[in-house]
C-alpha cells in the first residue's frame, strides 16, 4: 500500500506543484486586495448595497448585506465561499474520479490486483494517495494564510482562520470523494461520478445561494451541501453542526459503498 502512495505521488509531483502554485497565487492577490478595499469600505458598501440581492448571492451564501471592511466578512465572499472551494472542488473531482478510472481505462487496475494485494488493500491505497495528493495542496495553502494574513492586516485568531480553511478543505474534498467513491462502486455509478459531483457542487452552489430570493428554492437548498457551508460562522467560532453531520455521511457511508461495491463488481 505505501508503494501505492507513493508512486501516485511521485508521478503527479509536477501536477501537485501547479496545482499548490494556482492556489497560493489566488489566495495571495485576494488577501493583499484587503488594505485598499478595507480603506474604501464605505463606498464599496454602498455600490454592493445597490446591486441585486441574487448577485450579492453568489458571493456571501445568500446575506442580505455586507461589509467588505469587515476582515470575516472578507474572507467569507473573496475567498472561503466561493474561491478556494473553486480551486479544490475541480481539483478534488478530477483526482477522485481519476485515481481509480484511469488505472482501468487504461487496463492497468488488473496488473495491480494481480499482485498479492487485496482489492480492500488496494481501494484503501489509492484513498490514501488522493488524500496525501489533496493534502499537499491544502495544507500549504493554510499555512501561506495563516502567514499571510497577518501583513495584510487580517486580524483574525489563528485558529479562526485554520479552522476556516480546513473546513472549506474537507468540504471541498467531499465532492471528490464521493466520485472517487462512485467510480469504485458499480459499473453504472462510475459512469455518472463526475457529472453527479459536479452537479452537486456547483449546482448545489447555485441553489443555495439563490435560496434568499425565492420560496421554491428554499426546500430544495436544503438537501444541497452548500446549504450547510457558511465559513462566516466558522470564522466567527461557530460551530457547523449540519456541515459536520454532511461532510460524516459523505465520508462514512461512501467508504462503505465503495468498500463493498469494488470488491464484488467486474474490472472493465
Amino acid at each position: 500500500m505505501k508503494d501505492i502512495i507513493a508512486w501516485e505521488l511521485k508521478r503527479r509531483r509536477s501536477t501537485i506543484l501547479w496545482w499548490t502554485i494556482g492556489s497560493l497565487l489566488l489566495t495571495f492577490v485576494i488577501l493583499a486586495l484587503f488594505p485598499s478595499i478595507r480603506d474604501k469600505a464605505n463606498q464599496l458598501n454602498q455600490v454592493l448595497d445597490q446591486m441585486p440581492s441574487s448577485l450579492r448571492g453568489l458571493k456571501t451564501g445568500g446575506a442580505a448585506s455586507i461589509n467588505v471592511g469587515d476582515p470575516a466578512q472578507f474572507l467569507n465572499s473573496q475567498l472561503f465561499y466561493i474561491t478556494l472551494p473553486m480551486i479544490w472542488i475541480i481539483l478534488a473531482i478530477t483526482r477522485g474520479a481519476g485515481i481509480l478510472g484511469k488505472e482501468e481505462r487504461d487496463h492497468t487496475l488488473e496488473l495491480l490486483l494481480a499482485r498479492p494485494i487485496s482489492r480492500g488493500r488496494l481501494l484503501l491505497g489509492k484513498a490514501l494517495a488522493f488524500g496525501a495528493e489533496y493534502s499537499i495542496v491544502t495544507l500549504v495553502s493554510l499555512a501561506f494564510i495563516l502567514f499571510v494574513a497577518p501583513i495584510y492586516d487580517i486580524h483574525i485568531s489563528s485558529s479562526s482562520l485554520a479552522l476556516a480553511t480546513i473546513y472549506t478543505a474537507l468540504f471541498s474534498l467531499s465532492f471528490g470523494y464521493l466520485a472517487f467513491c462512485l467510480q469504485a462502486a458499480n459499473t453504472l455509478t462510475k459512469r455518472a461520478a463526475t457529472a453527479l459531483a459536479v452537479a452537486l457542487s456547483f449546482g448545489g452552489y447555485i441553489i443555495a445561494s439563490l435560496s434568499s430570493l425565492t420560496d421554491w428554492l428554499k426546500t430544495p437548498s436544503k438537501f444541497v451541501p452548500y446549504h450547510y457551508f457558511n465559513p462566516l460562522d466558522i470564522l466567527q467560532s461557530k460551530t457547523p453542526r449540519g456541515l459536520l453531520i454532511y461532510m460524516a455521511a459523505i465520508f462514512v457511508f461512501g467508504s462503505l459503498l465503495a468498500y463493498v461495491g469494488f470488491r464484488r463488481r467486474d474490472i472493465e
